[in-house]
């Protein structure tokens, strides 16, 4: 059954429903009414009745009660007189067929001494019975029989019916018609073009962004079909470049060739890198958040890494929108379109990025590896926070590798120089390597920070230590030598 036709059927189901309950309530409002107005009617000429007819009841006096018969027994109004042994002592022409059928209601009247009242069927059709007994001196003289038409409350009843039952087919007709042009022009045409813009993209075709009337309906759609598209296409064009390649006998890195290394390398194990700056960062801009891609070569460089790979970027939430597109825990997919790896937001506070970052990491360690002429400046507060910073970090990277059996961890950076040993020592089965991007001092020079001896026992808990250069290994070697083994 087509979403057309479970939609106009539902539609008429709940106006089937709504219609039959209001029309129930419409009749029976209608009946009630109807009903008390019969009553009051038949109250009213009974009892009006009782006291004109009284003396004659009492006198057996026929030609009275018959000119009272005559007087009132109106169209759809019957009325009878009976003495004390029920029998018709006057009646208009029409009562006779209906005095044997209510002759129970007339003797329970004479017995009780009370009015009996009420609808009754007679030969298919239905009377309002209204029976009362007479009374002079306290003795029942005989009984006024009043029976009136019931026949326009039934009718009122099935108009109403009928009304309602046209409203539903108006109704049902109504709203079918315009759920189709809905279900057409919402559901129907979007889909049909979205059927067009996939063959397109599945041919190989240029094809211009999706533009539909709706997106919130079929956008996530939209996006995963081309996410899908864009992984089609780079799956060919990969092919295509490795074919190119063989025929040529080059053995250039593609983004393809980069995944199967990594694969081969690590055996499908993920990677956790750590860097103080973020692949992708969040800001607010003119109302909106904007994402933004930093200028740096480490991102540049770890990047294409992690996309082939996958894992987890561990780094500080600098962006002042960052916590508002990561979940609670600071983690957020990337790319945007199409995640591979998973970044980790840490939060730092102001206080802790000024000293950590600013502070010992740029105007300490900075100045201090690049031998410059501004003597490098270390402070009791700043290394606080740094050493605060990397025990957060540390944190937030052993969560991360909770799960993960003999992990593989790379280190970017000067400002993590106590990370290795701080992983090391709550996981001892991780393999951590940690990497400067800038030059190692000699001996002399480093032997002027505070804290040089905390520096390297916490790059010396990493399995592997890398610089620039083999010239700026061979000082860190000769640094530790020189100082750690004296």
């Amino acid at each position: 059954m087509s979403i057309a036709a479970r939609l106009v059927g539902a539609i008429w189901l709940a106006a089937l429903v709504v219609t039959g309950g209001f029309t129930y309530f419409q009749v029976s409002e209608e009946r009630r009414r109807l009903f008390d107005d019969m009553e009051r009617r038949a109250a009213a000429l009974g009892e009006g009745l009782k006291e004109a007819a009284e003396p004659a009841l009492a006198r057996g006096a026929r030609p009275t009660l018959e000119r009272l018969a005559a007087k009132f027994g109106l169209r759809g109004q019957r009325v009878a007189f009976l003495d004390r042994a029920g029998t018709v002592l006057a009646a208009t022409p029409d009562t006779g067929s209906v005095v044997p059928q209510v002759f129970p209601d007339v003797m329970a009247a004479l017995n009780s001494g009370g009015t009996r009242r009420g609808l009754a069927l007679v030969d298919g059709r239905s009377y309002y019975v209204y029976t009362s007994p007479v009374l002079r001196d306290e003795r029942t003289v005989g009984v006024v029989l009043v029976v009136l038409d019931a026949r326009p409350l039934v009718e009122a009843q099935w108009r109403i019916w009928q009304n309602n039952g046209l409203r539903f087919l108006v109704l049902a007709v109504v709203l079918s018609g315009i759920a189709f042009l809905i279900v057409r022009m919402s559901v129907i045409q979007p889909l049909a073009s979205m059927a067009r813009w996939t063959t397109a993209l599945r041919r190989g075709a240029p094809a211009s962004p999706l533009q539909l009337s709706d997106p919130k309906l079929f956008g996530p759609m939209v996006r995963e079909v081309s996410v899908l598209a864009k992984s089609l296409h780079q799956a060919r064009a990969a092919a295509e470049e490795e074919a190119a390649l063989r025929l040529a006998g080059e053995t250039l890195w593609t983004e393809e060739r980069l995944k199967q290394f990594v694969k081969l390398r690590l055996g499908g194990s993920p990677l956790f890198v750590v860097s103080n700056r973020e692949p992708l960062s969040h800001v607010w801009k003119d109302g909106r958040i904007q994402a933004e891609r930093p200028a740096s070569g480490l991102v540049t460089a770890m990047e294409p890494v992690m996309r082939a790979c996958g894992g987890v970027w561990v780094a500080h939430g600098s962006g002042d929108a960052d916590r508002g597109t990561a979940d609670p825990a600071g983690r957020l997919g990337l790319p945007p379109d199409d995640p591979r790896y998973t970044l980790r937001r840490v939060w730092l506070t102001k206080e802790e990025e000024a000293g950590y970052y600013y502070g010992f990491a740029n105007e300490g360690l900075w100045p201090l590896c690049h031998l410059v002429h501004t003597r490098p400046q270390f402070r009791p507060e700043d290394w606080a926070h740094y050493t605060a910073v990397n025990e957060k970090f540390a944190a937030a990277v052993l969560e991360e590798v909770a799960d993960v059996d003999a992990p593989l961890i790379l280190i970017q950076d000067y400002h993590f120089a106590l990370l290795p040993a701080l992983i090391k020592r709550e996981r001892p089965d991780a393999r951590v390597a940690i990497f400067w991007h800038i030059p190692w001092p000699n001996a002399e020079a480093f032997g002027i920070c505070p804290w040089q001896h905390e520096l390297l026992l916490g790059m010396l808990g990493a399995d592997l230590v890398g610089f620039h250069t083999q010239y700026y290994c061979n000082n860190f070697l000769e640094t530790v030598e020189r100082k750690l083994l004296q």
